[in-house]
């Protein structure tokens, strides 16, 4: 992003998030929620600016667009989960992550989130900056 593009985003401003993609059984659903919200907890007291989750609703291709479900190989025991956390900018996500860093609390909620997703699959994740000319 250029330096222009940076101070044109305004504290507050959803500018950077960071996506994860995983899948869970779906027998899993409640107790993922309840790992989700826990995350959340945690991310908001050292300062995301938001945290979303969100289940897949459709599995059908749409003409020639192959659906996540597809992609990621989710059976139909299989939730296909996408969560958002929300930064301001990049620097957001270097500030939340030095905050963060040492508070052990996370631990028993990330171990419990890795048992709860389906065994042998991966978390796809990645950080994506808002391009300011499309807004």
């Amino acid at each position: 992003m250029s330096s222009t593009n940076t101070s044109s985003i305004k504290k507050g401003s959803r500018g950077h998030i960071e996506i994860f993609l995983y899948r869970a059984p779906k027998k899993n659903h409640d107790e993922m929620v309840e790992v989700n919200r826990l995350s959340r907890d945690f991310f908001t007291k050292h300062g995301v600016s938001g945290f979303e989750v969100f289940s897949l609703d459709s599995r059908e291709n749409v003409m020639e667009f192959v659906n996540l479900s597809k992609t990621i190989s989710a059976s139909e025991e299989e939730e296909v989960w996408l969560e958002i956390q929300s930064y301001r900018d990049a620097e957001h996500v270097k500030e939340f992550t030095a905050n963060m860093q040492g508070d052990k609390s996370i631990e028993p909620i990330n171990k419990r989130f890795m048992e709860l997703i389906t065994p042998g699959s991966i978390v796809t994740f990645g950080g994506f900056g808002k391009i300011e000319e499309i807004s």
